[in-house]
């Protein structure tokens, strides 16, 4: 059930060219500053805006909030904190999740309040070391996970039809006769 990839990362060649090459055209631009002036603003600013949206596909709070948009949860992708946590703790945890996000925007946005910013990101401690009392401690290990880790694998049959195979398999195997049972007829 459901859908959805995530793309992992399996292994990363160490090299210096690029953090090279990255410096020698920071420090190119200094020097061509007067031409990088007549490019319009608008085009830098579309480039942040299309680095800010390819960001989004890796961040956990927006692929959840993006589960809000899929009403049938046996659609959801199956990442594991979609498997692991019940959806009413996960939807919860998202919520909270979004609203200090939002409150956190209305903060850099209205220069009248602006100034309670650094206040308000001090307190967010407490707001995590308080939803322990919210959910389990095995919730939030998986919805506060650090690392990427790979989605868990769908089960190939059902519960009761695994048990049912495994009680046949075991009728099938053959009894050899051991220590225990050895001078007893069957």
């Amino acid at each position: 059930p459901g859908g959805g990839t995530r793309q992992v990362v399996s292994k990363v060649a160490e090299q210096r060219v690029t953090n090279l090459a990255i410096h020698i055209l920071i420090g190119l631009s200094l020097a061509v500053g007067s031409v990088l002036s007549h490019v319009p603003k608008a085009v830098t600013l579309g480039i942040f805006l299309v680095m800010g949206f390819s960001s989004l596909s890796g961040n956990q709070l927006f692929e959840r909030v993006w589960l809000w948009t899929i009403w049938d949860s046996s659609a959801y992708p199956r990442f594991r904190f979609v498997t692991r946590v019940p959806f009413k703790s996960l939807h919860k945890y998202t919520a909270i999740q979004f609203a200090c996000f939002i409150l956190l925007y209305i903060l850099t946005s209205v220069s009248a309040v602006a100034v309670v910013f650094p206040f308000f990101m001090a307190s967010l401690v407490f707001v995590r070391k308080s939803l322990k009392w919210v959910f389990t401690a095995q919730e939030l290990a998986e919805l506060d996970a650090h690392e990427d880790l790979p989605p868990d694998e769908e089960p190939s049959e059902k519960p009761h039809e695994r048990a049912v195979r495994t009680l046949e398999d075991v009728e099938k195997l053959p009894v050899e006769p051991t220590e225990w049972t050895r001078g007893v007829s069957f």
